[in-house]
């Protein structure tokens, strides 16, 4: 049930009693703008210690007399939004011996979002300048991880100029350049401004899911006006152009092959467009797996992932350096094949199968059944499971493949490996 709450946030209560958890998450939206990496260090910064418990020693052991309460933080993004989050999971007061072990641990993320241990107004030295080194490695260490690294210089080239190029985290000269009055103004605005949603998933009901969002909104006299929250976000339009090609080499042993196709925003809304990734390359039953690693084995592992947010598909591909080549030219040949032929009853059907298996596991998973329904609130899908899964059935070959016939080659990125 979605309901209006304290301070301008919306909830989202997703009662059950099948876990013995309650989790709770605060969700905040704001652009992916030059103040990202100033929102970025938020959560890792604010869940260091309270005004009351200014040592991460003492914040930890007020967590453990919760019955080992966890409180946790981080920032992604979706489609041009960056989203902030920190929430947590504890023991549901049924199996806490009715002791109100959600209003306390409520408390304590409370304490933790509006009353952090300053020090003559401004946030502790010593605890910036960690968290703020902390995320500069972080976004450093994104070249260590070779295949996310090429993904991430494949995004910057596909979606050059928008803010869909944008790392949510922000740069290394960013991070870098941080200063503690910034990071203030950031904590100011997300917890008195931003909109925002409070998810809860347990054996909660309305009053007290209620009253938990009543402690988040904060203090009533320091809220300030809560901006609404942004309409569904829809892929952004094709943009036109030739095929992009961008080389980068290091001395690796095995390259990275990475390809963004763009496919338009109608395309990219439809409710085939999911399943149109996984017939191509979403598993060993699909188009680039049979074709390209086990007919050809041109490549170690090949696969796409359609990504609604940004309306595109992405195909990786770890391949030998004199391979990558061929194995673009047959990623090409395939999605054309699959364009003017359609698809199978047979690779349709694993295809369905493979997309509900997730949908259908989301049930025994609160954390990935959280996230879906905030991406799908945030892209303007349907956030409900019977509602995706009846979609997913309602897709027809026909459909997969207007999906092929409508997407585009736009982007390569190939890091090339010299030998390790």
């Amino acid at each position: 049930m979605v309901l209006p709450a304290a301070g301008g946030l919306e909830l989202h209560l997703m009662p059950t009693r099948k876990y013995r958890t309650v989790l709770l998450t605060c969700a905040f939206e704001r652009s992916l703008d030059d103040q990202r990496s100033a929102r970025a260090v938020l959560p890792d910064l604010l869940l260091r210690g309270t005004a009351r418990s200014p040592g991460l020693a003492e914040f930890t052991a007020r967590c453990e007399e919760l019955y080992a309460t966890d409180l946790v933080g981080s920032v992604s993004g979706v489609g041009s939004r960056q989203v902030i989050r920190l929430g947590l999971e504890t023991i549901s007061d049924r199996d806490a011996g009715g002791e109100p072990l959600l209003e306390q641990a409520t408390g304590l993320l409370a304490e933790a979002l509006h009353e952090p241990p300053l020090r003559d107004g401004a946030f502790r030295p010593d605890h910036f300048e960690q968290e703020r080194t902390n995320l500069v490695r972080a976004i450093a260490s994104i070249a260590d991880d070779k295949g996310l690294y090429a993904h991430r210089r494949l995004m910057e080239t596909l979606h050059a100029g928008t803010p869909l190029a944008l790392h949510p985290k922000g740069t290394v000269e960013l991070a870098e350049s941080l200063d503690e009055p910034a990071t203030r103004r950031a904590w100011q605005d997300v917890v008195r401004r931003a909109p925002g949603r409070v998810f809860m998933v347990g054996d909660v009901d309305e009053e007290r899911a209620l009253r938990a969002v009543e402690l988040l909104a904060g203090p009533v006299g320091s809220r300030g006006p809560r901006e609404a929250l942004a309409a569904p976000e829809a892929a952004p339009p094709v943009r036109e152009g030739a095929p992009q090609d961008v080389v980068e080499r290091q001395p690796l042993a095995q390259s990275k092959l990475v390809l963004g196709f763009r496919v338009p925003p109608d395309v990219a809304a439809g409710a085939a467009f999911p399943l149109f990734g996984i017939v191509f390359g979403g598993g060993s039953h699909s188009r680039l797996f049979k074709r390209v690693r086990e007919a050809e084995q041109l490549a170690y592992d090949c696969s796409s992932a359609a990504l609604v947010d940004s309306g595109s598909l992405v195909v990786h591909a770890g391949v030998d350096a004199d391979k990558a080549g061929r194995a673009r030219q047959l990623v090409l040949e395939e999605l054309e094949r699959l364009a003017q032929d359609g698809v199978g009853d047979e690779e349709l059907e694993l295809s369905r199968r493979a997309q509900r298996r997730r949908l259908v596991n989301l049930r025994d998973d609160p954390r990935a059944a959280l996230g879906f329904r905030l991406n799908a609130l945030m892209l303007g899908r349907p956030h409900v499971l019977e509602d995706a899964l009846a979609r997913l059935d309602s897709v027809t070959g026909a459909d997969v493949a207007a999906c092929a016939a409508a997407t585009s080659l736009h982007s390569v990125f190939l890091l090339e490996g010299s030998g390790a």
